[in-house]
């Protein structure tokens, strides 16, 4: 994993115009929110329980390529808005009800700034044309140790396997953590 220097962009920008292959907005028809999960909501690691009631839509990533994934001590993954070398981020794409979507703001520490929620694009594979979706994603909150976590391409079953500390086995105080 390798270590570097990250500049956290704070502003988040919006586009005005909709391409005329992307839907607007992240919540369907039928009332199901879109989610875009790059870390420990995946299939097969800790927190996808809490996806469990969820339709798994596709594999999908970033359409903009204007992320840092970072790996925080406890072994998660911590995403930002970056100009240093940005870059796409790849992930699952998740369809779930207002319960779960409420459920994964908890995990995410939503009311702590730890994480927030926010809308991006992202493009899943539609036979030979990608087609772009609005989603709802966790973009990371401001910490005082962002320069110093190790940069990575991906978050997977291995690198979670390995280095993944769920937060009732985190040290009192430290980031994610329980109280």
């Amino acid at each position: 994993i390798e270590k570097c220097k990250v500049r956290f962009v704070v502003k988040y920008v919006t586009r005005q115009t909709t391409p005329h292959n992307m839907t607007s907005s992240p919540t369907t028809s039928a009332g199901a929110h879109r989610v875009f999960v790059y870390g420990t909501l995946k299939k097969g690691l800790y927190n996808h329980r809490l996806l469990s009631k969820a339709k798994f839509v596709a594999d999908a990533r970033t359409r903009e390529k204007s992320f840092a994934l970072l790996l925080a001590k406890a072994g998660y993954p911590y995403l930002i808005r970056t100009t240093d070398d940005p870059r796409s981020v790849p992930g699952e794409l998740y369809e779930c009800n207002d319960d779960t979507l409420a459920a994964l703001d908890v995990l995410e520490e939503i009311s702590t700034g730890m994480y927030s929620r926010e809308i991006l694009e992202v493009e899943v594979a539609n036979g030979a044309t990608p087609t772009a979706l609005s989603a709802y994603f966790y973009l990371a909150g401001a910490r005082d140790d962002l320069n110093v976590l190790p940069r990575i391409d991906a978050y997977t079953k291995e690198l979670h396997d390995e280095v993944y500390l769920p937060k009732d086995q985190r040290g009192a105080g430290a980031y994610g953590s329980l109280p």
